[in-house]
């Protein structure tokens, strides 16, 4: 082999490490080509975010973190607010251009113990648009070990409680178990309650029953009278109209009358003769009143001679009792309810 041929072959395989160097570092380095615009994020704590790490938006990676600034508290003129970190992102043109003001930014790590990186939650299409160099305020990222902290502060203090409070921790469940019991005899007497007078409870369900249907009957008549409602608006506007003429004619009725009491006193003596009638006309009334109240009493008499079904339902005491082994018997096997022997 000459010496021109191995010189060839020695350029060619200094040539390919030289561009797998290359393509490692590129790949390592994380380079992109991509084009995009800066955005400022300021967070209480940077929860160990370091430069290089992820950007996505709704989960998407969209760039990275350039750089993370700690600004000590100091107020920043062009937010009007203290700044404590600053971070700085390179989102993708692509991305940016459908960040909004309504968005939500915070530290979070891919995993529980994985690496940190900037999540974007677009919320809405509504709120301007976010363009480069736009400073958004960050959510507290949650941190595993100040949440450690604080369970272990809330044990601490009830530790602490139920040391002080040992003493009474028996007469709080003996006052507790008694409450329990009261209540459990409170329950079973109600539902001996239930299970005695059962019959007269469905009793009292069936007349209501009966008077929703009879409502239900008078609404239909009701409806069926007024019709679509014409008629009565008709009758409305005409009584308005009415209304409207007698405004405009009580003026100079009231004048006349007035004249006429001045003149006439006779009045006086036709209002004793319309009282004296309408004396006559309560008498009347009150007799109508009475003859309606001897026949409640009548009526209340047949009920309690048993006249009539409801009469005989209410004196029949063996038809009550067996009313009440039915419901007993289907209590005891309440399969009956939808089964027939």
């Amino acid at each position: 082999m000459s010496e021109r041929a191995i010189e060839i072959k020695v350029g060619i395989l200094v040539t390919i490490c030289v561009a797998l160097l290359v393509v490692f570092v590129v790949l390592l380095g994380d380079f992109s080509m991509s084009r995009g615009g800066e955005i400022f994020l300021d967070v209480d704590t940077s929860a160990a975010l370091k430069a290089g790490a992820p950007v996505k938006v709704a989960g998407v990676p969209a760039g990275k973190v350039t750089q993370v600034d700690y600004r000590g508290g100091a107020v920043d003129p062009a937010v009007g607010r203290p700044v404590h970190v600053r971070v700085t992102l390179h989102v993708d043109d692509e991305k940016l251009a459908t960040l909004r003001r309504d968005a939500r930014f915070y530290i979070t790590t891919q995993g529980i113990l994985g690496e940190k990186y900037v999540e974007i939650e677009p919320i809405g299409v509504d709120a301007p648009l976010l363009g480069p160099g736009a400073v958004v305020e960050g959510e507290p990222p949650l941190r595993l070990e100040i949440m450690a902290m604080n369970a272990n502060r809330v044990l601490s203090s009830l530790a602490e409680v139920l040391r002080k409070n040992e003493g009474n921790l028996d007469d709080i469940i003996a006052n507790t178990a008694a409450t329990m019991r009261t209540v459990r005899r409170v329950a079973e007497r109600a539902d001996a309650l239930l299970d005695d007078n059962a019959p007269k409870v469905g009793a009292a369900i069936d007349q209501l029953l009966a008077i929703e249907a009879e409502v239900k009957q008078l609404a239909q008549a009701a409806n069926a009278i007024v019709g679509d409602g014409s008629a009565a608006r008709a009758a409305v506007h005409n009584i308005a109209a009415l209304s409207g003429d007698a405004r405009q004619a009580i003026g100079p009725v009231v004048t006349d009358v007035r004249r006429t009491l001045a003149k006439y006193g006779d009045l006086a003596d036709a209002g004793r003769d319309f009282v004296t009638e309408v004396r006559e006309v309560a008498v009347r009334s009150l007799a109508s009143v009475d003859d309606v109240l001897t026949d409640v009493k009548t009526v209340t008499g047949k009920l309690r001679s048993g006249e009539g079904t409801i009469g005989a339902l209410l004196s029949d005491q063996e038809m009550y009792d067996d009313i009440r082994e039915m419901m007993k018997d289907l209590k005891r096997h309440p399969w009956k309810f939808i089964w027939k022997e």
